[in-house]
């Protein structure tokens, strides 16, 4: 039996240690993890950069989730390193947030010279009122090729979009559909809100797309573009159709916006700032609502007749088909679908294709050729290189104390774990005895037993003082004098206990108070160096101070290092430690007791 418990208490050991290592491995994994970051996707490629997508209060405010959008990247030097790329941009790629899925895209723009690119990307899905969905924009890789795909940067209910970024010409359709322009004669080239647009006098000046399957209006319509008007108007159309029975416009009557669709006609927004930018957007759902929204809210609205009309002649941008209307001012970023785009979307165009740049924000630049170095580790190479030798003193200093505290830690926390499970198979063993001084001394399941040793140190008392007066073992009767001689041991060897257990905590607890005041000492020294540094280059400059500002603030981190770990174990010892203390109080208490009613001479 006693054997069989001894075997079922090696198989527990066994299992925890086994755990503990898997454990162990877990969390080293994670923190491999949270130091490396994400996957690098491909190692051919040497930078990447985050582009972080924000729909909260402080970023689009917009709730509804939203799916397949095209979010302008608006890349320039001061968020994005032109050298690191190739002249003409054909190494750009975009993954998703997994790291792993690429992204269509194209670019309206890439001029490295005047430092501006501007990438429009097709995001799978962007999350409302939140502020964890990002992309991956990669580059640098010199033998890339282009990868980029205009058509398929839209979803298929977008029919047409002109970014009016030709020098010359007609203007083109950005989407797979390809309804460019028919006639033309308007002015391109001129600086808008998203790189260049066009502009239109107001004297016969009008863009005009001929009739296409993929201009099928009937499940709904969307019409969405950059404005800039060079005054208020009294009547000019934006967009236009018409086959003289029925129609569809959009248009700008005293400053104000406004749309019909055939018979159903809005009301009038707020009227448009001449000389500004202005995002102007009009939905036509069938049966339900037309909705004009400037830059980004909604302006006015009206019921939608039970039919929207498909056009079935060619539409005019800037003006009418019957030479009328003529719109004067700018346009930019144009855009048809045949699909009536809900408020979620038009408020993400307007907050990610305007100068803020609201929905979009631009994290730094992470370089890992071969394997992807995550920016953190990167810099703590670079602050490694620029500590100095006293520093390198005080981090050796502090990471030998950690070492001490770590070392301390480990061997008191297997010793309390062996003591715990020594002291409930001991207890179980003594609870059930009838009388507490027939314990079985040879059993081997008490030899980590704290509790064990107290009784022992208890048991060899009564049998040295049994031995002194001439009993035996089967016959003791002890006098109050003994009893107090016997609890007197017990105090000793709990006292005994209690003093192995507090040993070499000491390097705990200087750990927690010399372990910040080497990292002062650190600081200290770091900040001095960096004075003698000034004076002795005559100048401010960074290549002076770097070193020691290194060198003070990592003195200050491994102090920390030592400091808070060893506070935390201190803690937990010191924890288990006081109920260790409890449980050998109660056994004390207990084992006296029943020796004195069992033992003890009777009044």
């Amino acid at each position: 039996m006693r054997q069989h418990i001894r075997m079922e208490g090696m198989t527990k050991m066994r299992r925890t240690k086994f755990t503990t290592i898997i454990g162990l491995l877990a969390a080293f994994m994670l923190l491999a993890g949270v130091l490396r970051a994400e996957a690098w996707w491909d190692d051919k490629w040497e930078h990447r950069k985050k582009v972080a997508l924000d729909t909260t209060a402080n970023g689009a405010n917009i709730a509804d989730n939203l799916a397949e959008v095209p979010v302008l990247v608006r890349l320039h030097a001061g968020n994005f390193s032109f050298d690191s790329v190739k002249p003409d941009g054909s190494d750009i790629r975009f993954l998703g947030s997994d790291d792993k899925t690429p992204l269509k895209f194209h670019a309206e723009k890439f001029d490295p010279q005047q430092g501006i690119a501007l990438f429009w990307v097709k995001v799978p899905q962007i999350a409302g009122n939140a502020a964890q969905d990002h992309v991956w924009l990669y580059y640098g890789n010199s033998s890339a090729q282009a990868g980029a795909d205009p058509g398929g940067t839209w979803d298929t209910a977008q029919a047409a979009v002109f970014h009016f970024d030709e020098k010359e010409g007609t203007p083109r359709d950005a989407t797979a559909y390809g309804n460019h322009g028919a006639e033309f004669n308007g002015k391109l080239g001129v600086a808008a809100a998203v790189g260049n647009g066009a502009s239109f006098s107001g004297n016969g000046e009008r863009l005009v797309v001929k009739r296409a399957p993929s201009l099928n209006f009937s499940k709904g319509f969307t019409f969405s573009a950059w404005v800039k008007p060079v005054m208020e108007q009294g009547s000019a159309y934006l967009f236009s159709w018409s086959d003289g029975k029925q129609s569809i416009e959009v248009g700008l009557d005293q400053g104000g916006a406004y749309a019909r669709v055939g018979e159903a006609i809005t009301g009038k927004s707020q009227p448009l700032t001449p000389q500004a930018w202005h995002h102007l957007a009009v939905t036509a759902e069938p049966g339900k609502k037309i909705t004009v929204y400037l830059n980004g809210k909604e302006a006015a609205a009206t019921a939608a007749p039970a039919a929207i009309p498909s056009p079935a002649a060619e539409m005019a941008i800037g003006g009418s088909l019957a030479a009328d209307h003529f719109f004067a001012g700018e346009l930019d970023e144009v855009e048809l679908a045949a699909a009536a785009r809900p408020a979620a979307w038009i408020g993400a165009a307007f907050a990610g294709q305007g100068q803020d740049g609201k929905l979009s924000s631009y994290q730094q630049e992470e370089s890992g050729k071969g394997g992807g170095e995550n920016l953190t580790i990167r810099l703590i190479k670079v602050t490694a290189r620029s500590i100095t030798f006293d520093g390198w003193l005080i981090i050796a200093l502090c990471t030998f104390m950690l070492l001490m505290a770590a070392g301390v830690f480990i061997s008191k926390f297997i010793r309390l774990q062996k003591i715990k499970r020594g002291n409930e198979a001991f207890l179980e063993s003594f609870n059930s005895l009838h009388d507490p001084l027939e314990l079985d001394l040879e059993n081997e399941d008490f030899e980590n037993s704290s509790l064990f040793r107290i009784y022992r140190a208890g048991y060899d008392q009564i049998m040295h003082w049994v031995e002194k007066h001439g009993g035996g073992k089967e016959e003791v009767s002890m006098t109050p004098s003994s009893l107090n001689i016997f609890r007197a041991a017990l105090d000793r060897a709990s006292s005994d206990e209690t003093r192995k257990m507090n040993a070499w905590m000491i390097v705990l607890t200087l750990g927690i108070s010399g372990g910040p005041f080497w990292g002062l000492l650190g600081t200290v020294w770091g900040v001095m160096n960096t004075f003698a540094s000034l004076a002795e280059a005559g100048e401010a400059n960074l290549s002076a101070i770097a070193p020691g500002v290194a060198s003070a603030l990592a003195c200050t981190l491994f102090g920390l290092f030592v400091a808070i770990p060893a506070l935390f174990a201190y803690s937990f010892l010191v924890m288990h430690m006081k109920n260790l203390n409890v449980e050998t109080r109660h056994f004390i208490e207990e084992y006296a007791l029943r020796v004195e009613g069992f033992h003890g001479e009777e009044a």
